[in-house]
């Protein structure tokens, strides 16, 4: 039986660099603007203050020294914190959300291109040719990843992929979240090849029944110790055995 690739994105297809270096600052340098021009649903702001909240509650010295004497959240407030939240990368839904909207139009005038690394286009191409169906899973929005694969230096690589998902199926970490992830799809975890930067990204994937990969690419963190498969690169499916 052939296996479904699960692809994660940064650190995996993408340099962590063009994640942080690129991605992040361009979306925090338009995040007043864009929220001046756009009026967020009830919904939405209320999962906005309710993460404040919990700032508060941790009462990290960095979130007081950046919103002293608040304990809640105005709409005045909300270019600064979700910078704050894009500074220390947090994986919170709406945020995203926002992200993914202002990336899109950098996009499509021209200002971004995504940058991948140079196996994966080739990668992407073997695995279709060998009938293997790809997957993405990234902690940033469905509508963010699309955008990647669409305009990378590579041209618009979205024909290899057969779906998207996002941290609406869970937390990367949660084993849940693959489990999710593989009934979605009607598979058995069991036919998943998880190909992460992350070793509790792995361990979770591992958990849910899917092999899991790990990447050690250039300018990833160094993980700890761990039995998982490791790979300097993608060029080559051949030796998965699978």
């Amino acid at each position: 039986m052939m296996p479904n690739f699960l692809l994660d994105i940064e650190g995996t297809t993408t340099p962590i660099s063009f994640v942080h270096q690129i991605l992040f600052p361009y979306s925090r340098d338009r995040m007043a603007e864009f929220l001046a021009n756009q009026t967020l649903d009830v919904l939405e702001f209320t999962q906005i203050k309710q993460e404040f909240e919990k700032d508060v509650f941790l009462a990290d010295p960095e979130f007081l020294k950046a919103f002293p004497n608040t304990i809640s959240i105005t709409r005045n407030d909300l270019p600064a914190y979700l910078c704050y939240l894009i500074d220390r990368d947090r994986k919170f839904g709406p945020l995203k959300r926002i992200q993914g909207e202002i990336w899109k139009k950098g996009y499509e005038a021209g200002e971004i291109k995504s940058q991948l690394f140079e196996d994966v286009p080739e990668f992407l191409k073997k695995a279709k040719e060998s009938k293997i169906s790809c997957y993405v899973y990234s902690s940033g929005s469905v509508e963010a990843q699309k955008l990647i694969y669409q305009y990378s230096t590579f041209g618009d690589l979205r024909e290899y992929f057969q779906g998207y998902f996002d941290t609406a199926m869970g937390g990367k970490r949660e084993r849940q979240s693959y489990q999710n992830i593989a009934h979605q799809i009607e598979a058995d975890p069991e036919t998943f090849i998880f190909f992460t930067d992350i070793v509790e990204e792995a361990e979770a994937a591992s958990l849910a029944g899917m092999r899991a990969v790990v990447l050690d690419r250039p300018g990833n963190t160094v993980q700890k110790a761990h039995s998982f498969t490791v790979k300097k690169d993608l060029k080559t499916i051949d030796d998965l055995n699978f």
